[in-house]
């Protein structure tokens, strides 16, 4: 998978991206055959309040770039800053690894495998919003904001469209 960076059509400067990834790659050893190349070369930012998807065919790579985002897998090349601030390939310590789960997360889209089967989508993220320090109370809000009403806050995640 190859990317060019993606200009932002709110016409804002390249500088004021709130994601910027310059050139990630990533490879993996197979043992007797070389290595296998994950992601290489890809390139993109994302303004802020913009949005980014990633499409391709199963095994193009589009996992392995979401995994370096969030620092579960360390690049061999390339950089990712957030917010004007280059982000280190590993987070060293609990305060520095709630900081980077704070400004990045991974959003599956299975919720039998992503979300507690015993709690409602309400119950969900009022514990993630307590968790990161914030005001709970914010969860219906939030729902709410993304399209989700009442019917989805207190549905279990066998309730929830997997789409």
């Amino acid at each position: 998978m190859s990317e060019r960076p993606v200009s932002s059509s709110t016409g804002e400067s390249p500088g004021a991206a709130l994601l910027v990834v310059d050139r990630l790659r990533k490879t993996y050893p197979l043992p007797g055959r070389g290595r296998l190349t994950a992601a290489d070369d890809v390139s993109f930012s994302v303004p802020a309040g913009g949005s980014l998807g990633i499409v391709g065919e199963s095994g193009s790579g589009k996992t392995t770039v979401a995994r370096m985002l969030v620092g579960l897998v360390r690049p061999d090349a390339g950089t990712v800053t957030v917010d004007g601030r280059l982000r280190p390939p590993r987070a060293r310590g609990k305060r520095a690894r709630l900081a980077r789960a704070r400004e990045m997360q991974m959003v599956f889209q299975d919720p039998y495998v992503s979300l507690d089967p015993r709690l409602t989508a309400a119950q969900c993220l009022r514990t993630t919003l307590r968790l990161h320090g914030r005001d709970e109370r914010q969860a219906l809000a939030l729902l709410e904001r993304v399209g989700l009403g009442a019917r989805e806050a207190g549905a279990r995640p066998r309730e929830l469209s997997g789409g």
